[in-house]
């Protein structure tokens, strides 16, 4: 809250009290993505809970979440193999098989806070392409079925690419994500996080808890 921390001020932060109440790699989120390496920076915790809250819960665990759950609502689970492209589609893909390029770049930069910026960035976009293509609507009428199942299989394996690069700052929350999508140990490696079509065609997704809870911030 703009003063330095000190034992005499007695305004330290106990790391081990933030990770019993909050989760371990959500505190890792939020101290690599809002505090650059080598500078000074603002702690507090409105700060963190509104990071944890924008792009944790209402970003990439909704994003799950609701990805999961589409499928299981209109497919019992497990997506057809049929496919019929959308127009929204391509700008998607691109956006996520470019990612692992600029996440690089920035790791070898050791700008940890600007790859995870890149990172949600794609989630963000993930985000939308569910406004722009309704599922829900397209659900209505049998003859979209291939469509909505193109939709749900491009938003998992954006998920996918996500939660992959995503691993190595948050390593226990993320195969959870993955589990939850049916990626296997081969589709959630690095090399196939510039590749997309990875996923089988037929993929199983399994519900499980949400990734993260949304905190109150009173």
């Amino acid at each position: 809250n703009g003063q330095k921390m000190s034992k005499s001020l007695g305004n330290v932060v106990d790391p081990f009290v933030l990770g019993e109440r909050y989760g371990a790699d959500a505190i890792r989120y939020h101290i690599m993505r809002e505090m650059a390496l080598g500078a000074d920076s603002s702690f507090s915790n409105e700060i963190m809970i509104n990071r944890i809250n924008s792009d944790l819960a209402n970003g990439l665990g909704n994003l799950v979440s609701r990805t999961v759950a589409m499928v299981e609502k209109y497919f019992g689970g497990t997506l057809p193999t049929e496919r019929q492209v959308g127009e929204f589609d391509d700008e998607l893909i691109n956006c996520a098989t470019s990612l692992r390029e600029k996440v690089d770049k920035y790791i070898d930069e050791t700008q940890l806070n600007n790859a995870l910026a890149e990172i949600f960035k794609v989630v963000s976009r993930a985000n939308k392409y569910i406004d722009e293509t309704t599922p829900w609507v397209l659900a209505k009428d049998e003859s979209n079925r291939a469509h909505l199942a193109t939709v749900l299989y491009n938003l998992l394996d954006t998920i996918r690419i996500t939660a992959t690069l995503l691993s190595a700052f948050m390593p226990t929350v993320m195969p959870k994500a993955l589990e939850q999508i049916g990626a296997c140990e081969n589709c959630a490696t690095y090399e196939n996080a510039d590749k997309f079509n990875v996923l089988p065609a037929d993929v199983t997704v399994k519900k499980g808890e949400a990734l993260f809870r949304r905190i109150d911030v009173e």
